[in-house]
């Protein structure tokens, strides 16, 4: 029997398997071999509380009084689909509902991609698929991917040119939210420091998902945005160009205010940055700018929006 890992079952549970993979599983399923459970798809999984959950959701079904021949039999069917409904839910949830470094019963190696203040990075994964990496940001990538999926975590901000794999969807993970794609070129913004997590789409489709916030799909030109405050998510159309012109040493600017545009600053020139008075920190800006100087931007930034600045080393004052 072709071998069950966790990352086919994630893909079952979430309705995503080709008829065959969905076979193999529940052929697996039926099987009924003890041996089973030694296998690393079990390990670590308390198997009195995988009883207690199928029993727990069988229950019902097995109250019912003095069921006739026919409907017995039906009961029977509908117990045992119920049964490995269950069986499925729970080594999902075991094996993906908990923190990353934990992963039980696997030893998924990593390679971790990190890129320092006023660094970028360009980095072709395995499977071709190419991505730009922003100052200030980590990638970690799964050695090798997995045969059904194709999921890193990202920190950061990252352009992403994803190859087509039908059979593998690629997944970006981020602190408050998941990215799902085919094959496509997107943007993700997704700081700590950061309120929104923002997906803008350059080219095919992605699905933008944040647990209660629930999902949105994603085509050309259109930005997706998950407040971990509100814990909402929008979709507006936009010209996704400008939002990843980064890539090529461009700032964009949009109507933003002064306490956000710092925060690019820092990541972009490698600097702290003090901004001296709360007025002053809303104040908007719009520009666009490439391959600029830090001391050029200030200087046209501070004659448009009225402040002064002074510039110590890597400490930018405001006021």
């Amino acid at each position: 029997m072709p071998g069950i890992d966790p990352e086919l079952l994630k893909k079952y549970f979430n309705g995503q398997c080709t008829p065959t993979e969905e076979s193999r599983v529940m052929e697996w399923l039926h099987s009924n071999q003890d041996n089973a459970f030694d296998n690393s798809v079990f390990k670590d999984i308390d198997k009195a509380s995988l009883k207690d959950s199928i029993w727990e959701e069988v229950k019902p079904i097995s109250k019912a009084s003095k069921p006739k021949q026919g409907l017995l039999s039906f009961l029977k069917l509908a117990a045992s689909v119920l049964i490995f409904a269950v069986l499925v839910r729970f080594i999902y949830q075991s094996q993906f509902l908990q923190p990353e470094d934990s992963e039980p019963g696997m030893e998924i190696q990593h390679k971790a991609f990190k890129t320092a203040l006023g660094e970028k990075k360009n980095i072709t994964l395995p499977d071709g698929t190419i991505l730009h990496l922003n100052a200030g940001s980590e990638l970690k990538v799964p050695v090798p991917f997995s045969d059904t999926t194709r999921t890193v975590h990202l920190q950061g901000e990252a352009y992403l040119q994803v190859v087509h794999e039908p059979s593998r969807p690629f997944i970006v993970v981020t602190e408050h939210a998941e990215v799902q794609v085919l094959g496509t070129a997107f943007n993700v913004n997704a700081y700590l420091d950061e309120e929104y997590t923002t997906v803008v789409v350059s080219k095919g489709k992605v699905k933008l998902s944040a647990g209660k916030g629930g999902a949105v799909l994603l085509t050309k030109n259109q930005l997706g945005s998950y407040s971990s405050v509100s814990g909402t998510i929008h979709r507006n159309t936009v010209y996704s160009t400008s939002y990843s012109g980064w890539k090529n040493n461009e700032l964009v600017f949009r109507d933003q205010p002064l306490k956000d545009i710092a925060k690019v600053l820092e990541r972009w020139y490698a600097v702290e940055i003090e901004i001296k008075g709360l007025s002053l920190q809303e104040h908007r800006f719009t520009g666009k700018y490439k391959e600029i100087t830090l001391h050029d931007l200030l200087n046209d930034m501070s004659q448009v929006m009225q402040f002064q600045y002074q510039l110590d080393e890597n400490k930018l004052a405001i006021y």
